[in-house]
């Protein structure tokens, strides 16, 4: 979840061509972001089952009383910059900007990946990987 959002950020910042959009009047997605959003499918007998092992027997809780469980984190705030993309491997078009422009903001608060305080996931992965289906 967090690889293809973090891909999904990036694409929807940078991944969108500017000249080809004005040319076509549609987004241009670059194919190596349409390669990293494939969807993985586990199947479905290797979900977590508490209490028994990988071969179906019975082992004792790895909770155990008194254990403290998990704390809550702190947000994380990640500035994105056209030097972060090209970092990814983005390519990205020529222009003038400097690397250190700050073009979004990606922040991970409490399990939810937030684009410039906007949720990623959902609809908006879903749109761009119409858009890739599309192209």
């Amino acid at each position: 979840m967090m690889r293809s959002g973090f891909w999904l950020m990036i694409a929807a910042l940078v991944g969108l061509n500017a000249a080809a959009q004005a040319q076509t009047g549609k987004p241009v997605v670059d194919p190596t972001l349409c390669r990293a959003l494939a969807r993985h499918q586990p199947a479905p007998d290797v979900a977590y089952k508490p209490g028994v092992d990988v071969k179906g027997r019975p082992v004792a809780p790895a909770d155990l009383p008194g254990s403290a469980g998990t704390m809550a984190t702190p947000p994380i705030d990640i500035p994105l910059t056209i030097d972060l993309a090209r970092r990814m491997g983005v390519r990205l078009p020529g222009g003038g900007l400097p690397t250190d422009t700050v073009i979004g903001r990606m922040t991970l608060d409490g399990g939810r990946l937030l684009l410039n305080g906007q949720p990623l996931g959902g609809t908006s992965e879903a749109e761009l990987i119409a858009l890739c289906r599309g192209r």
